[in-house]
């Protein structure tokens, strides 16, 4: 089962997405030839996004490295980045068995109307993989890492069922769903701080610092494609880089402004027509009719293509860096800052691209990741000499900011953990963040909606204006 799963893996999605989406389209009955071209399209977006990101990251990692060196930290624990993580992950042989596991639950959940989405990204199984491998790490019980992976699964589900309308809506990519752990896992709390905190302070509801008011205000100058120039420019200043590095951070940060939304634009040319396919085939059905199904795409090229979570993202960066100072704190970040990004992303959905709310929003976000990172430290170590993956020299520990992304995981694994080891004391922070997290969803369960219907007024008044 192992080696058929990284047979699977090695494929990469530019090459298993397209004959996944066929397969399905067929099922439901939607003709051979439009469906093998919109499959055809989301392998080609897939191969852009991939080429994008890869000349992207390539470019900005001396820069970034130049900046953790200039802040002179030299932590013995290493954040190793989420490829690896991934990596670490699927090398445990446990792991082999969440994807038919994982694949089961789901459509046992979709036969029974327990969910709305089919989850066709199998590469990022391995987010719920990692919990199964977390919990064998700490316990060695295989079957309770198979159940709180399964646990963690049907929540997120669940969560990416609740947040469709705002992912379709404010990302622009209908007839999807997000089941992407460490970005949905964090969309209760965003919504929950936008609707307690921050949409009630009138200055910063007023202020248009979404990217469309940006260029209103400055015209060119405000544009996507400028705020990642000035972003690139300042991390390399930081970094006390050479001019010529300077300029290049910024046209490469420009790039991923630009071109990522491209992309996304390509892959959603390829889905939407299997999307619309299927909801029509079940708006037919006698058995499910007027039933609605997403197709669960990866939030990570999506969040790093929205303007507002790369300018904010990445204007982090160094704050972030910072953040090692903590006391307490053991890793170094460093690998992850690239997809700083990605765990802003929902703060974004939720002020509907205010930069200012969205820096402040996804503050809290990323601190907790910096906690979690920490948490998962002594088990993804664990892991990695069960692989015998080879630790750098001089580094204690590894882990990822990816990995400290796992809230909902941290709140299911540590309890489960604490007393199946006799640690109950381990479980005290986990249980009292699980609760706000509860509190937290139960407050805001009603935005993604009414977030949508207030971006659809104030277009809506904007046309009128107009």
């Amino acid at each position: 089962m192992k080696s058929i799963v990284q047979q699977i893996l090695n494929y990469g999605p530019a090459m298993m997405m397209p004959i996944i989406l066929f397969v399905l389209a067929l099922i439901f009955r939607q003709s051979v030839g439009k469906s093998a071209r919109a499959a055809l399209v989301v392998g080609v977006a897939f191969i852009g996004i991939s080429a994008v990101l890869g000349a992207v990251f390539g470019a900005i990692g001396p820069t970034v490295d130049a900046i953790a060196k200039e802040f002179g930290l030299s932590l013995q624990s290493l954040d190793v980045g989420w490829p690896l993580t991934a990596a670490i992950t699927w090398g445990v042989a446990i792991s082999a068995a969440i994807i038919p596991i994982a694949f089961i639950v789901n459509i046992i959940l979709l036969l029974l109307n327990w969910t709305k989405t089919f989850d066709a990204d199998v590469w990022n199984y391995w987010h719920w993989a990692f919990s199964a491998v977390m919990v064998y790490m700490w316990t060695k019980n295989i079957w309770l890492a198979y159940l709180v992976a399964i646990i963690v699964e049907i929540i997120i589900l669940k969560l990416a069922d609740w947040t469709a309308p705002l992912a379709q809506r404010y990302f622009n990519i209908s007839g999807t769903s997000l089941p992407h752990t460490e970005t949905v896992n964090w969309a209760p709390i965003n919504l929950a701080l936008e609707k307690l905190i921050f949409s009630r302070v009138p200055s910063l509801e007023k202020v248009k610092a979404d990217p469309e008011g940006l260029v209103k205000k400055f015209g060119v100058f405000g544009e996507p494609i400028m705020l990642g120039f000035y972003v690139g420019i300042l991390l390399g200043i930081l970094g006390r880089q050479p001019v010529v590095d300077i300029f290049k951070t910024g046209i490469y940060l420009s790039a991923l402004m630009l071109l990522q939304g491209r992309m996304i634009g390509i892959l959603m040319e390829g889905l939407l027509p299997i999307a619309n396919g299927i909801s029509e085939y079940f708006a037919r059905s006698t058995r499910f009719q007027n039933r609605e199904i997403y197709i669960g795409i990866d939030a990570g090229p999506i969040g790093l293509a929205n303007p507002t979570s790369i300018f904010v993202g990445y204007l982090m960066l160094p704050l972030v860096i910072l953040f090692a100072f903590i006391p307490g704190n053991k890793i170094l970040p460093l690998a992850d800052l690239a997809i700083l990004p990605i765990f802003v992303m929902w703060a974004a959905a939720a002020s509907r691209g205010n930069v200012i709310k969205t820096f402040l929003n996804g503050l809290v976000s990323v601190i907790l990741v910096m906690y979690i990172t920490n948490a998962f430290a002594v088990p993804l170590t664990d892991a990695a000499k069960a692989i015998n993956y080879a630790i750098p020299a001089g580094v204690v520990l590894v882990s990822s900011l990816d990995a400290g992304g796992h809230i909902l995981p941290f709140i299911v694994i540590l309890p489960i953990v604490a007393f199946a080891s006799g640690k109950p004391e381990m479980a005290i922070v986990p249980i009292i963040i699980g609760i706000l997290y509860f509190l937290a969803w139960y407050y805001a369960k009603d935005q993604p909606v009414k977030i949508v219907q207030k971006m659809d007024l104030e277009e809506g008044a904007n046309v009128e204006a107009n």
